[in-house]
């Protein structure tokens, strides 16, 4: 499947999505977060959480924070049995969309310095290196920079 073949829908996550969002986190993420950090999102006005379904079933959400004209992606994920198909360069790339027709101006996220495969989707879709974390992300007993990356949207900063 590739990009173009993705169609499931894109809506607000509910509180009813919780236990199959906590499923997706937990199976994709390296340091996932709780029920608390979705619950907290999921109350504040600042927030946009999305999730992407299939049959009526999140397959994949995407957590953004809203402040002025800047987005800010804190979380995406997406089920481990609908990895590498498109999905998560739809749901951004949507999202992107949908931040420009808002009149957001630029875009931040956060990508483990190690994640490769993530920095080139975010690379596809206009996201440029523009600092690092250091020590930013927990691993094992361990800690892994962070890149910070941000995709300018258009208005002011052209």
């Amino acid at each position: 499947m590739t990009a173009s073949d993705v169609s499931p829908d894109i809506r607000p996550m509910e509180l009813e999505d919780l236990d199959e969002v906590l499923a997706i986190e937990n199976a994709a993420q390296l340091t996932p977060w709780g029920s608390c950090h979705f619950r907290d999102c999921l109350k504040a006005d600042h927030y946009q959480c999305l999730v992407a379904v299939e049959a009526d079933r999140p397959v994949a959400f995407l957590i953004l924070s809203h402040i002025l004209d800047e987005c800010h992606v804190l979380n995406i994920a997406v089920a481990p049995s609908r990895q590498r198909r498109g999905l998560a360069r739809w749901l951004l790339s949507q999202s992107l969309q949908r931040a420009r027709e808002g009149g957001m101006t630029v875009v931040y996220l956060e990508v483990r310095a190690g994640n490769s495969g993530a920095q080139a989707l975010y690379q596809q879709l206009g996201f440029s290196e523009c600092g690092r974390r250091k020590g930013y992300y927990r691993l094992g007993d361990g800690h892994e920079d962070a890149v910070l990356m941000q995709c300018q949207l258009g208005g002011w900063h052209k």
